[in-house]
């Protein structure tokens, strides 16, 4: 029975020296595996594809006519794209909200002008009313005076002290008539003011209104070409729409500085900036022009409300020669290579390599099976690649995708 348990027991030392043996394993750092590149000097060429158009560096904005954001209507138009004349009607538009309103306004008028001429009359015969009896009183009153100043011999002494009584009478009478006159001549003033008031308000919204249906046709400042403005959801207005007066209708874009004008995804336009080259071909002819990026906008954007995704513009300017011999015009669809890297050599590695490491970064070599890390300086980025400065030499071998474990 001993012979059995001694074994037993070497069996399980065995079993436990084992499971430390793969525990250390384990512990090291792990194998290196999948892709890698050799770090060499090469041509470095990187391009971006991108779509656009002809555009005006300037234009000037056409507007719908009018003032005040008054309703109109359009009526006629010259086709979109057409040339036009300077003083040439480009649109001519409706505006039945504002003859009505016009309408009303005369109607109004009309009816405060006759308002005010009554209140005129009215206080006139209030005033011939007051002077008539005014008058009276002045007659009475020189008549008491009269007897009661006379001889008490001559007259009854109650007929002298009616007389008396009576021009007391009359006197306060004047005195009230005359305190009438003035309260009906103050009221007489303020309710013409009133209505004066209303008139002028009435008749500038007539005047407004006869303005406004005299801006009812726009027309071209200047030679060019008729662009229509899109609104914000991209449709262009149609005869029969109504538009408020003010609001954008279109632009004449100045034919002497036109630009191609492109948009790229925002995550392709790394490393995009003035000055690179551009091969620009004109869709639907194989011309070609090479330019330079002039602009690149600060910030992306959308272009359309049915994707989330945001595009970066950026412009090359066209000579003025070069537009005319070829007879460009904004509207021309065009599509565009831009060099963003264009080097016979350098020293380059693929940007799935890099692991950010703090502020900078670090690549991984296979050295014998096993993953070595280096600190590198980069030099000129580019989207699918980068340079490298300091930190490796020619001939080492890049792991393209470090392990995780490693990244983590």
């Amino acid at each position: 029975m001993r012979r059995p348990m001694h074994h037993s027991l070497k069996l399980a030392v065995s079993a436990a020296i084992g499971a430390a043996l793969l525990s250390a394993c384990d512990a090291t750092p792990p194998a290196a595996s999948g892709t890698s590149e050799t770090l060499a000097a090469r041509a470095w060429n990187e391009t971006v594809e991108a779509e656009g158009e002809i555009k005006a560096a300037s234009d000037t904005p056409l507007a719908v006519p009018g003032s005040g954001w008054s309703s109109r209507v359009l009526v006629d138009m010259v086709a979109d794209g057409s040339s036009v004349k300077k003083g040439q009607v480009v649109a001519r538009f409706d505006a039945p909200q504002s003859r009505m309103e016009l309408s009303q306004a005369e109607y109004e008028l009309l009816r405060k002008t006759l308002a005010e001429e009554a209140s005129r009359q009215a206080a006139a015969v209030d005033r011939g009313v007051l002077a008539g009896e005014r008058a009276k009183v002045e007659d009475d009153l020189s008549l008491s005076r009269r007897y009661a100043n006379v001889d008490l011999s001559v007259f009854a002494k109650n007929t002298i002290l009616d007389a008396l009584a009576d021009v007391g009478f009359l006197t306060t009478k004047r005195g009230y008539l005359d305190w009438k006159g003035g309260q009906a001549q103050a009221r007489s003033a303020a309710q013409e003011a009133v209505l004066h008031s209303q008139r002028d308000s009435v008749q500038q919204t007539a005047v407004q209104k006869r303005q406004s249906l005299d801006s009812l046709e726009l027309l071209a400042p200047h030679d060019g070409v008729f662009l229509q403005a899109a609104r914000w959801d991209g449709a262009k207005a149609l005869v029969g729409a109504s538009q408020m007066a003010g609001e954008a209708f279109g632009f004449i874009p100045d034919l002497d500085q036109l630009v191609a004008r492109f948009s790229v995804p925002e995550g392709r336009a790394y490393g995009l900036k003035p000055g690179m080259p551009v091969r620009v071909r004109l869709a639907g002819t194989g011309t070609e022009l090479d330019l330079a990026v002039t602009k690149v906008s600060s910030s992306a954007s959308t272009i359309s409300s049915d994707s989330p995704v945001k595009y970066t513009e950026f412009d090359a300017a066209i000579a003025t020669d070069a537009a005319r011999r070829l007879g460009l015009k904004p509207g021309q669809a065009l599509n565009g290579t831009v060099w963003l890297v264009a080097r016979q050599s350098a020293l380059t590695v693929p940007n799935v390599s890099l692991v950010q490491e703090g502020a900078g970064y670090v690549v991984y070599t296979d050295d014998a099976g096993r993953p070595v890390k280096h600190k590198i300086e980069l030099g000129q980025r580019g989207p699918v690649r980068s340079e490298i400065k300091s930190g490796l030499a020619a001939g080492a071998r890049i792991i393209l995708v470090p392990p995780a474990e490693i990244k983590s």
